[in-house]
């Protein structure tokens, strides 16, 4: 049987140093593992691409928007967001949807 989720990403992820079972959790949280996942429209006119939702305020500084659909960008680029705004950046560690994945 074929991984479905994030869990398929688990090398991808598991190759930077945060804790890796919050950054799978989050993942779920965010994408259910869809690397195609879209979010057309926030609050503010901002848009979420990809494994980790990275939303188009971060395009040109971490990725660029296509790249954002790119499972290996997508990662990286929420590395990054990670390093400067630890788990806050994303909804659903905010409001702790991340925690049935667990």
């Amino acid at each position: 049987m074929q991984a479905r989720g994030c869990v398929q990403y688990r090398d991808l992820i598991g190759q930077y140093d945060w804790d890796f079972d919050t950054a799978l959790a989050v993942c779920q949280a965010e994408s259910q593992g869809r690397a195609e996942a879209f979010n057309p429209s926030n609050y503010d006119g901002s848009n979420d691409k990809g494994l980790f939702q990275i939303n188009s305020v971060h395009v040109g500084r971490f990725i660029g928007d296509e790249e954002r659909f790119n499972p290996t960008a997508n990662v990286t680029a929420a590395y990054k967001i990670y390093l400067g705004s630890g788990w806050s950046a994303w909804s659903a560690y905010n409001n702790e949807t991340y925690k049935k994945y667990l």
